[in-house]
Parts: C-alpha cells; sequence; structure tokens
C-alpha cells in the first residue's frame, strides 16, 4: 500500500513576552571561562584583586551580536518544553520537532526591552563547604519580542499562546526561576501586541 506523506505546512509567527516579575542574568563572562580552563594550581596562583560590582554585573549580561542586552533564546525553548506535558495534551517531543526560533544572531540571543538594571549581591554555595559573592543585574520591567516557525499541521497559535503563559508561570528563564525553586524570571503573553502570522 502506498504512504502519502502530506507537505510541512510550516509558519512564522511573531509575539511579545513580558515578565511579571524581575529577570535576574548570570552569563559566563570571559574572565570565569578562563578559570575554568586552568588547572586547580594555576588557580591558586592568581593573584587576589579588588571586586567590582558594576563590572562584574555588565559582564553577567547576555548580549547579542550588536551588544545589545537580551536573553538566550535556548532558555526560551528550554522553558516551553520543560511546561510541556502529554496530560495537558502537548508532549514535549511533538514541542521539540514543531516548534523553532530562528536568529541570525550568532549566539542566538533576542534583544529585551528593559530600563536600567539594578546589580544584586548574592550569596552563591560552591561546593560542599564554600560560598561566595556574586554580582548579577536585575531587570525590571522587561520584555521580548519572539519569532518563531511552527508546523501548523501539529501546533496551532492558540496552543503556543497557552503554552508560553504556563510555561512563563511555572518554569520561568535566568536565574532563581520557579523550575529552580524560585520567583524570578517569569513571564506572559504581552496582549497589548497580538500574536500574528508573518
Amino acid at each position: 500500500m502506498a504512504i502519502t506523506l502530506k507537505p510541512i505546512v510550516a509558519t512564522k509567527i511573531s509575539f511579545w513576552i513580558i515578565g511579571t516579575s524581575p529577570l535576574i542574568q548570570h552569563a559566563w563572562t570571559e574572565k570565569g571561562l578562563r578559570m575554568m580552563r586552568m588547572t586547580a594550581a594555576e588557580r591558586k596562583k592568581q593573584p587576589k584583586v579588588a571586586r567590582d560590582p558594576e563590572a562584574e554585573a555588565a559582564a553577567s549580561c547576555y548580549r547579542t551580536d550588536g551588544g545589545e542586552i537580551g536573553i538566550p533564546l535556548t532558555a526560551f525553548k528550554s522553558s516551553l518544553i520543560g511546561a510541556a506535558h502529554k496530560d495537558f495534551g502537548l508532549e514535549k517531543t511533538l514541542l521539540r520537532k514543531a516548534f523553532f526560533i530562528p536568529s541570525t544572531d550568532s549566539k542566538r540571543i533576542v534583544p529585551i526591552e528593559a530600563g536600567e538594571y539594578v546589580v544584586r549581591e548574592d550569596i552563591v554555595r560552591i561546593g560542599a563547604n564554600q560560598t561566595d559573592l556574586r554580582y548579577r543585574p536585575e531587570f525590571f520591567p522587561w520584555r521580548a519580542s519572539i519569532v518563531a516557525e511552527i508546523d501548523t499541521e501539529l501546533l496551532q497559535m492558540s496552543d503556543v499562546a497557552n503554552l508560553v503563559d504556563r510555561a512563563g508561570f511555572s518554569v520561568g528563564i535566568g536565574e532563581w526561576r520557579p523550575e529552580k525553586g524560585g520567583e524570578y524570571g517569569r513571564f506572559k503573553i504581552d496582549t497589548s501586541e497580538p500574536m500574528k502570522e508573518l
């Protein structure tokens, strides 16, 4: 028996997400990556230098190729996948196959609209018995424009809108998000900018 395969009906859509709680960022800095490449002995030889909270927070921002502060698209899609579940009628495997976020940015960062960030000083645990201070940027209010490509045979625009709201409510993005036991980085569809087909 011959099998007839339907052609893919891929559609580009655009929508805005808006933060419902502050967004905390902590991108890997060049200094941090350099330290990771060193051996333990090499790290011990590094001279102690005075901390610069403003510089450390600025270096912790995710930035586009053009230098704009943004959010990683991989983190946003991971949030949606984290919220998808067969009990809600949308399996994670289906979402991976039917929802894509194209980008021309080499680091896959999408810019955010936000005001000046606040520099946070947080105590973090390192290993079993050590603590340290981290200086990170906190944004609020914030929002971002997302352009996605969906297979409309498997996923409808209304499904995307509901999933984005569910992901923003219970998973989030960034540091101390709900998925990790926090309440930061939550978002929802910005209804002031209607979702549209491109």
